[in-house]
């Protein structure tokens, strides 16, 4: 072999490898964005389902209370004309007592532990306090004594008022 073949080989055999080179260093490259870009997605996802979960947890907070609101009121005004107008107090009790518990589930499914456990006591406070009345009235009662009354509505302040407590440390440590 002549020196300028040798070195026309040597040309080819450098521009080749270099070539090589070149296509790996370009995939490792692309292949790196492309993981980093990624990675930046599910970022950008899990940032977005982070904020969703918080706005419908504050959404079921506000549920709860506003249900909860509307108990109280209608224990307050309306259990004083117990036994007379029973069965369309009953009825409207019914309806909010759904209500309560459509709330108190959605605070269940999206809610922290705190506040899921504090919508659970006050959820109870309403329930189990208007169920009590009523025995009461069953067992023989003439009218819903005031000591009852106000046992009940003092049970449902208080559990809001923890609720609303725990639901506002949930949402600032959140934020």
């Amino acid at each position: 072999m002549d020196s300028g073949t040798t070195t026309q080989l040597i040309t080819v055999g450098a521009t080749l490898g270099g070539v090589v080179l070149t296509l790996l260093t370009t995939t490792f490259v692309e292949s790196r964005k492309l993981k980093a870009a990624q990675r930046a997605e599910e970022r950008k996802r899990a940032a977005d389902h982070a904020g969703w979960l918080r706005d419908e947890r504050v959404k079921a907070y506000a549920s709860l209370s506003a249900a909860s609101e509307e108990a109280f009121q209608l224990v307050r005004s309306e259990f004083l004309k117990l036994p007379e107008n029973r069965a369309e107090i009953e009825a409207r009790w019914r309806e909010r007592r759904s209500e309560l518990r459509k709330a108190h589930n959605q605070v269940a499914l999206l809610g922290t532990e705190e506040p899921r456990r504090r919508g659970k006591e006050l959820w109870k406070a309403a329930r189990n306090g208007v169920n009590d009345i009523f025995a009461e009235l069953d067992a023989g009662a003439s009218a819903v004594p005031r000591e009852s009354l106000d046992r009940v509505l003092s049970g449902i302040s208080d559990a809001g008022d923890r609720f609303l407590a725990a639901c506002r440390a949930d949402v600032q440590g959140a934020g």
